[in-house]
């Protein structure tokens, strides 16, 4: 979960490389907007595009399973605060990564995230 909360830290400190480098060479990410595949070279300009950005989180439900030695799978509730457009809101979501060790470090391989369902 450490490595969860500093690729967050990196989102909301716009610390692109510091988000790179827990990174795969190639990693996807699922969501309600679709499924995007993405190198760490996409991944930049992703982040450094678009007028989104998370102000701040909280993490909560937090579980880690290891199915194999080299594989980390993380889940958890992240209360999340976002800018989108100059208008804040927060979020609700449910997250699952897959972390990797590659040659001794670990990088986040696949990622998912839902958003919780509210009643209507």
């Amino acid at each position: 979960m450490e490595l969860e909360r500093q690729f967050w830290q990196a989102i909301v400190d716009m610390d692109v490389d510091a988000a790179i480098s827990l990174l795969d060479g190639e990693s996807v990410s699922v969501s309600g907007w679709g499924i995007h595949h993405f190198s760490p070279a996409e991944y930049r300009e992703m982040a450094l595009s678009g007028d989104a950005r998370v102000t701040a989180f909280k993490f909560s439900e937090e579980r880690v399973i290891f199915p194999t030695p080299d594989v980390a799978i993380a889940t958890y509730k992240a209360d999340q605060s976002i800018t989108v457009s100059g208008k804040s809101q927060d979020l609700v979501i449910y997250d699952t990564t897959t972390w990797v060790r590659k040659d001794g470090t670990w990088v986040a391989s696949a990622h998912t995230e839902t958003a919780r369902q509210t009643s209507s």
